[in-house]
């Protein structure tokens, strides 16, 4: 007896198309199972052991703001989920680049605008890898948009230092 005979049939009784579909959704039914059922062996917990929520200082630069703005931020507690409060704050002019009539660059104080430097404290998530703010990693060099609750700025990340 072959085992495919020459009508296609797998041992004689069963068309050889017919029992690879067969295979076919059976294995998928065992895939979907095995998905649905979480195949993996780490604990349901294993990934909030691996991370802390943590208050990080950060020194956070924002600049070309107006005075508005720069008045609008005070230190103290901050009823943000995100922002913990704002340690200091130091304002500034902001300095800027002009070109005289004869092209020489000079190195001015805007008129109006001016730079705050913040010292914040930030609701972290620390892992063994890296610390995250707002789901994306916390570094010096980082733009970042903090919502103060009644303004919201935009500025460059400094310094770091966890307060575990």
């Amino acid at each position: 007896m072959k085992l495919i005979d020459d009508k296609g049939r797998l041992l004689g009784t069963i068309n050889i198309i017919d029992a690879l579909v067969v295979l076919l959704v059976l294995a998928v039914a065992g895939a979907g199972t095995a998905l649905v059922l979480g195949g993996d062996n780490q604990p349901a917990n294993a990934t909030q052991a691996l991370t802390d929520n943590t208050t990080t200082v950060a020194t956070f630069e924002i600049t070309g703001v107006q005075p508005y703005v720069a008045d609008a931020i005070t230190e103290g507690r901050i009823g943000t989920d995100s922002i913990t409060a704002v340690e200091n704050k130091s304002v500034r002019p902001t300095e800027v680049i002009v070109r005289d009539q004869n092209g020489t660059l000079h190195e001015r104080q805007h008129p109006r605008k001016q730079t705050v430097t913040l010292r914040v404290s930030l609701n972290t998530t620390t892992t063994d890898e890296d610390i995250t703010f707002q789901d994306k990693p916390l570094e010096v060099g980082r733009q970042l948009t903090l919502d103060f609750g009644h303004v919201t700025v935009k500025g460059t990340v400094t310094n770091l230092a966890s307060d575990n």
